[in-house]
C-alpha cells in the first residue's frame, strides 16, 4: 500500500500552491485543532490550558480554561476533538480525564476511568485523542498502552483494538484519530511515521504514509496528509494519490503540525505560535 502511493504521487495531476490568507499569532504552544458544523474553529493551546475559539475567517469569538484540575481547567492538554459536531471534548492525560464543552466552551461532563470499578482491561490513564463513533461510541487513545478502548454511550467501556494482539494493526505510539465518510478509523503513529486505516469495529485494513509526515485530516473521503513542505491529497476510494498543494517557501520554517480543511477550500496549518488560513492560488 505504502508503495502504491509514492507510485501515484509521482503522476499526480492538478498540483498547485497555496496562497496565504491570514495568519493569527497569539498561541504559546497550540498543539491541536478542531471544528464544528458550522465551520467555526477551536485551537487547543497546551501551555496556556486553553480553549480559543475563531469563526471560519479566523476572528475571534472567545476563550476558556486555565492551569488546574478543576471543572474547565487543564494540566498540558492534547487534543481537541469536534468530531460529534455538537460537543467538543478534550484529552487532558496529566489529569487522567477526557472533558467534554459544549460549543460555547462550557464545560458539561468528564471521563474518568481510573477508578475501582472499571474493567482494568479497558482503563485509561493517559487519554491522548478522542474521536466520537456512530453518534454515540467514544473512541479514546490509551497513551500508556498504545491502544483505542471503545466506550459505549461515552462512558461504558465495550472494548479496544491496535493493541499488542492485533498484529499489523498493532500500534507503535498513536497520537491521534479520524474518521472518513465511511466509518473508517484512521490512527496517527508518530512511531510508525504512518497513519493506521482500520474499520469501525477496530480491524486493521491499511498503512498510509508519505515523507516527512508530521500531521493529517480528512473531508469526505480525502485524507489530506501534511508533509514538510506540501499537504497530499489521498482519495480513500480510489486508494490513491490524486494531487499535491505546495506550502509557500517562506512558510515552511513555521514547521506545521497540524492541518484542517474547511468547505474543501480553506487550508488551516497549525503551528507552535500560529494558525494560517490558505487557500489555493
Amino acid at each position: 500500500m505504502i508503495l502504491l502511493i509514492f507510485l501515484n504521487f509521482l503522476f499526480a495531476s492538478g498540483d498547485s500552491t497555496l496562497v496565504l490568507k491570514k495568519e493569527i499569532k497569539e498561541f504559546s504552544n497550540a498543539v491541536s485543532v478542531t471544528s464544528d458544523t458550522k465551520d467555526n474553529i477551536y485551537v487547543l493551546d497546551a501551555n496556556a490550558n486553553q480553549i480559543v475559539k475563531f469563526d471560519n475567517n479566523l476572528n475571534f469569538i472567545r476563550r476558556n480554561g486555565k492551569q488546574g484540575w478543576g471543572d474547565g481547567q487543564f494540566d498540558s492538554p492534547t487534543y481537541i476533538d469536534g468530531s460529534s459536531g455538537l460537543d467538543i471534548f478534550v484529552s487532558d492525560g496529566k489529569n487522567k480525564r477526557v472533558q467534554r464543552y459544549d460549543l460555547n466552551l462550557n464545560p458539561v461532563a468528564t471521563l474518568i476511568t481510573n477508578l475501582a470499578d472499571f474493567n482494568e482491561d479497558l482503563k485509561f490513564r493517559t487519554p491522548v485523542a478522542s474521536l466520537v463513533m456512530n453518534s454515540s461510541q467514544l473512541y479514546v487513545i490509551d497513551g500508556d498502552n498504545n491502544r483505542i478502548v471503545v466506550y459505549k454511550d461515552g462512558r461504558n467501556p465495550s472494548g479496544l483494538f491496535g493493541y499488542y494482539t492485533s498484529g499489523k494493526g498493532m500500534l507503535g505510539r498513536p497520537v491521534k484519530l479520524l474518521k472518513d465518510g465511511n466509518n473508517n478509523v484512521y490512527v496517527y503513529d508518530r512511531e510508525l511515521k504512518s497513519i493506521i486505516k482500520y474499520d469501525n469495529l477496530g480491524t486493521y485494513v491499511s498503512t498510509i504514509s508519505i515523507n516527512g509526515l508530521t500531521g493529517f485530516t480528512i473531508y469526505g473521503n480525502i485524507i489530506y496528509l501534511l508533509g514538510n513542505d506540501e499537504i497530499v491529497l489521498y482519495d480513500t476510494g480510489k486508494n490513491s494519490v490524486t494531487e499535491k498543494k505546495k506550502i509557500p517557501d517562506d512558510m515552511v520554517k513555521k514547521k506545521f503540525r497540524e492541518i484542517l480543511i474547511l468547505n474543501n477550500k480553506k487550508y488551516l496549518l497549525l503551528g507552535k505560535n500560529s494558525l494560517c488560513l490558505f487557500q489555493e492560488k
